[in-house]
């Protein structure tokens, strides 16, 4: 039998729930309608051991008993399972295919990628969302972004980002209405990729 964690032993969630909860959300709303641009995280909240404050906001902004994550090896921590399943009331899968949410760190092997879920043609929404926790979110010349939510073209740099990442989705983007949209999550900074964005490497 699974040990049931102690609500002395977990780190808080939200101070305030409703207002942080909805807070994160909208800013990962126009984050991923405007693709590559930076946000700012809107509150502050702590991290248990695997993840970082970033990330943790955006799980516990996104995710309830109805979606299922997926966590890297470097992030899958009891820490991190327990904070999840307590304050969101998600299921931690082992099984990357079933995930709704995936997190990894971008110095993870991310050859999982492959295996998450795209949706299909009658249902496009059924795809996974992958967060990557990364150390640095630039407004460098690394990539230059385009298609909807992006007047003209948008530069943007992730800090390590390797080549394998492009390849992927350079064919994610194809796949379109289907694929993978892709949140970035630095220590307090956000910015996504949606499926639709175009991405050309410099």
């Amino acid at each position: 039998m699974t040990a049931t964690p102690q609500t002395s032993d977990l780190l808080p969630g939200f101070d305030h729930a409703a207002f942080d909860s909805n807070a994160v959300f909208r800013v990962l709303l126009d984050a991923m309608s405007r693709p590559g641009r930076i946000y700012d995280l809107p509150v502050q909240t702590v991290s248990p051991d695997g993840l970082n404050a970033t990330a943790t906001a955006t799980l516990l902004a996104m995710t309830d008993m109805d979606t299922t994550i997926w966590l890297s090896p470097t992030c899958a921590t009891k820490a991190a399972s327990d904070h999840l399943k307590f304050h969101c009331g998600c299921p931690i899968t082992t099984d990357v295919t079933q995930a709704d949410f995936a997190v990894a760190r971008i110095e993870d092997d991310l050859s999982f990628v492959t295996d998450l879920a795209v949706g299909n043609a009658e249902y496009p929404d059924q795809s996974a969302t992958l967060i990557l926790i990364v150390e640095k979110i630039e407004n460098g010349p690394a990539m230059t972004l385009s298609g909807p939510g992006i007047k003209d073209t948008h530069s943007l740099a992730i800090k390590d980002l390797p080549q394998s990442f492009h390849a992927w989705r350079a064919e994610n983007h194809h796949l379109f209405p289907c694929g993978v949209d892709v949140i970035f999550a630095s220590p307090t900074q956000i910015a996504a990729l949606s499926r639709t964005t175009r991405i050309e490497v410099n």
